[in-house]
């Protein structure tokens, strides 16, 4: 995925992050392009990722496990506060929190995957700008 389209995709309504891009393309056509402002773009540009694309998988991990120990504190108190429950009641509880631990164990697995896939992308696009080449010709 280009620059170009990963600002694009990641970009919200104020259009902040395209603005700085049309900058940098701008110094590069003028041939004095910025490694400082070059990085800032690519971090602003992990940042926004990290906001809308993986901030909501740690969410959902949350999320499902609070639901998850909600049904196994179920199962446990259903026969004490219910007496008067179905016995499938425990067992469909206890079937409810091994899903949502499960949910929230691929949450958390998606998170970490992604996140780590940002840090090495970031450190990636640092590096080259670092050795000299612009990330305007990067990939």
């Amino acid at each position: 995925m280009t620059i170009r389209s990963r600002t694009a995709r990641l970009d919200d309504a104020s259009g902040e992050l395209a603005l700085s891009l049309a900058k940098l393309e701008l110094e590069a056509a003028h041939g004095s392009p910025n490694p400082d402002e070059q990085i800032d773009f690519v971090q602003d540009l992990s940042r926004v990722a990290v906001e809308k694309r993986i901030r909501p998988w740690r969410l959902r991990a949350i999320q499902a496990t609070i639901l998850g120990l909600a049904c196994l504190a179920g199962t446990t108190g259903v026969p004490t506060l219910w007496p008067g429950a179905p016995r499938e009641a425990a067992a469909i509880l206890l079937g409810l929190a091994f899903l949502f631990l499960l949910l929230a164990g691929m949450g958390l697995t998606v998170y970490l995957r992604l996140n780590q896939r940002e840090h090495q992308w970031l450190s990636q696009k640092e590096a080259a700008i670092r050795a000299g080449r612009t990330i305007l010709d990067e990939g």
